[in-house]
């Protein structure tokens, strides 16, 4: 956590696998001056210097302190503190309401504390499983060496988002240091969100990378020191268009379902958000340092992530009313060569939806966060006018 020091740039964030290199979002020298503190900015010889002689020559020694209330319980306080502040206390208040738990079949799954469901269904925010057979992850390093032959294509790509992928996504929508400040401090927690918890899922799944199966694969990249599945630029990616999709009021594209033009203009938006983060998440591929289904079970990871997040936030419950699942021994069999093909593997419960995706039973409600939910409205503000929106969320 002393990466999040100097939110300035988000840079800080980096170095967890994913999404770092906030820093520097369009040569702004880290998110508009918001580097470390103005402390920082003073910490040379010539600048202390010049203070201390400065304030001996203007205050006057018998003025009185004022008198301030000592107890300020008001979410406003949060104004007062600096942006890595905000993010590491509301980053704690996310990290508290979930646990991932390992059952004895291998099966990992992430549970909210607080949701009020009903006694003996089978409820979760997401819930994860490895393929069960050797095999498959052969069939998927034949997938990888495949792929290989577009690494020089995608070079350039592959470069600029192994920490930097979130300007991809950012250059989708509109996003900016100067315009969107809260929004992308809202996306910066919640992608710190996704880091732990998908960190946490690799641990207990601890599936190998490509370059383990095959000498042949040499991934032009280093590859991660944790595991493979689920890809964390997958859900990193994903977690962060459906946060977006929901403060924008997009309506979502929905793999299987014709792309009509819409009159705001969302339904555009959220399918090139959406192919964003597929390619990002293939990407990872090409450059020999996942597998395909890595991809599939980040973007379900991602997804049930990034509706917890919004809930949280005070986005409406009905956002998340079922958790999201990821059955690796489905890819068993006749799937062991799948691709990660987004467009025509549906999520949602629908006849089209493939056997590794599935949904929980019905979540019941989730606890709102009062310090998420005052970083959700600053952000939401920046978007007045824009998609339809005319007023304040939720």
């Amino acid at each position: 956590m002393a990466k999040l020091g100097g939110f300035g740039g988000f840079g800080g964030f980096g170095g967890f696998g994913g999404f770092g290199g906030f820093g520097g979002f369009g040569g702004n020298g880290g998110f508009g001056g918001f580097g470390g503190s103005l402390a920082d900015g003073f910490a040379n010889p010539v600048t202390m210097s010049a203070l201390v002689t400065h304030r001996d020559g203007t205050i006057e020694p018998k003025r009185e302190p004022i008198k301030l209330d000592p107890a300020n319980q008001d979410e406003l306080q949060l104004e007062r503190w600096e942006p890595w502040v905000r993010a590491s206390i509301a980053l704690q208040d996310l990290l508290s309401e979930v646990s991932v738990e390992k059952d004895k079949a291998g099966v990992v799954t992430v549970h909210s504390r607080t949701a009020k469901t009903i006694e003996g269904k089978n409820t979760f925010v997401a819930r994860l499983s490895r393929p069960a057979r050797p095999e498959t992850f052969v069939a998927q390093t034949h997938k990888v060496l495949s792929w290989a032959e577009l690494r020089e294509e995608r070079a350039a790509e592959i470069l600029g988002q192994i920490d930097n992928q979130f300007a991809f996504l950012a250059a989708a929508v509109g996003l900016s240091p100067a315009r969107t400040p809260r929004t992308l401090e809202l996306l910066a927690v919640a992608i710190q969100f996704a880091v732990n918890v998908e960190m946490r899922v690799k641990h207990e799944l601890a599936c190998w990378r490509p370059a383990e199966y095959s000498p042949q694969v040499q991934p032009m990249v280093t590859t991660p020191g944790h595991g493979s599945l689920p890809s964390g630029h997958a859900t990193q990616a994903y977690l962060a268009v459906r946060v977006l999709e929901i403060l924008l009021k997009l309506k979502p594209f929905v793999a299987g379902q014709p792309d009509k033009p819409d009159r705001k203009n969302s339904t555009q938006v959220s399918v090139q958000l959406q192919r964003q983060a597929a390619r990002i998440a293939t990407n990872r591929v090409i450059a020999g340092v996942h597998f395909p289904i890595d991809s599939i079970a980040g973007r379900s990871l991602g997804t049930a992530l990034g509706e917890f997040f919004a809930v949280r936030a005070g986005a409406p419950a009905g956002i998340l009313r079922q958790g999201y699942a990821f059955i690796g021994e489905k890819v068993d069999g006749a799937h062991e060569s799948v691709e990660f093909h987004p467009a025509i593997q549906p999520l949602g419960v629908a006849t089209t939806k493939p056997p590794f995706y599935d949904r929980s039973a019905d979540l019941g409600s989730l606890g709102t966060s009062v310090v998420l939910k005052h970083m959700w409205l600053k952000a939401n503000s920046e978007w007045l006018g824009r998609f339809g929106l005319k007023k304040k969320q939720p």
